[in-house]
């Protein structure tokens, strides 16, 4: 049964070089530690350890073949969104980054797609990088869960919207300057608790202001699993029923919207995984890992073969076909995703 990661992380080597040479002054300095590995400082926290899975194809190969997995879907980390910076230089090591991962995705092996990403304070800026993206071959744009504190529902984004919308992309939202963070400095809480924080919070402004009913054609990925949002949905129906303001921009509840998204699987819970596929079904969820960051699925599959509950169908989809329709991938009569074929 083949495999597609959704949701997995590569920097280019030649990215890493430039932000070893000029990162500091887009701040994010670069800091190599003796002995535990590559640093890359942004205003919200460091990033790291950076260790050459992060950049080395052959040996992600080989991890991917270890694990089962046939194909993988590269995303920059969230050190490159540069939403906190508009100097020429961060705005070149953006579009390194992304001409990095089409590069990637033209290796030898085939096995790699990618998303690129942009600088999203500047939306024109953005939508002419979208556009480029889909030129150099890659198969959708990733964006952070808030652009410097603004919500991803503020009426400044719709243009871009309206562009990915019709460019045919996809959008991966991956949390980062996550909200509550002042409060999160110990026990690595602001990734345990803040990542899945943000993402949530981003996806229920996209709900409430009417983001979603605007832009039908959008095809949302929410990283970590959707954050909290499946577990507290009943609470968002509760305010919408309770509170006018709730009702203010949309005419459903927003249980209503929770298929409007896609997921990955990357919860760290069997239990919990079961919990989201049931709630959101098979044809939502995608199989992720967050490779090879140290907070990545240690047990990825794992966690999809021990649901007994699953169907022989329902793991083909969370596997791989609704990856393959999420990133419109075309595919043979089983599902399967066949070789994509990236723009030189």
């Amino acid at each position: 049964m083949p495999r597609i990661d959704i949701h997995s992380h590569y920097i280019s080597p030649a990215v890493l070089a430039e932000i070893r040479r000029v990162g500091a002054h887009c701040d994010t300095p670069y800091e190599d530690r003796a002995g535990v590995g590559i640093f890359v400082h942004t205003p919200e926290r460091p990033y790291g350890p950076i260790k050459p899975t992060f950049y080395d194809i052959d040996l992600r190969l080989a991890h991917m073949d270890r694990e089962q997995i046939d194909r993988q879907v590269l995303l920059a980390p969230p050190f490159v969104f540069y939403y906190w910076s508009n100097v020429a230089e961060a705005r070149a090591l953006m579009a390194l980054e992304n001409d990095g991962i089409a590069e990637a995705v033209r290796h030898r092996s085939g096995r790699m797609l990618g998303f690129g990403t942009v600088m999203l304070q500047d939306v024109a800026g953005s939508i002419r990088e979208a556009e480029r993206i889909k030129e150099v071959g890659l198969l959708g744009v990733e964006i952070g869960s808030n652009v410097n504190g603004l919500g991803l529902d503020d009426a400044r984004h719709f243009d871009f919207y309206a562009a990915i919308e019709s460019l045919g992309l996809a959008l991966l939202i991956h949390p980062h300057n996550v909200a509550g963070q002042e409060r999160m400095a110990d026990y690595h809480l602001r990734n345990l608790i803040g990542f899945p924080l943000d993402t949530t919070l981003a996806a229920a402004q996209l709900i409430f202001t009417g983001v979603l009913d605007r832009f039908p054609r959008l095809r949302i990925c929410l990283g970590q699993a959707g954050g909290f949002l499946p577990y507290i949905i009943g609470r968002l129906d509760a305010g919408y029923r309770a509170r006018p303001e709730c009702r203010r921009n949309i005419k459903r509840p927003p249980s209503d919207y929770l298929k409007s998204f896609y997921y990955d699987t990357i919860i760290h819970s069997a239990r919990s995984s079961a919990f989201l596929i049931d709630t959101v079904g098979a044809e939502r969820v995608m199989f992720g890992t967050d490779f090879p960051f140290d907070m990545n699925a240690t047990s990825p599959v794992a966690e999809i073969e021990t649901q007994q509950s699953l169907t022989a169908e329902q793991r083909q989809r969370v596997y791989s076909v609704t990856a393959a329709e999420f990133l419109r991938l075309p595919t043979d009569a089983t599902g399967r995703a066949l070789p994509q074929v990236a723009a030189q």
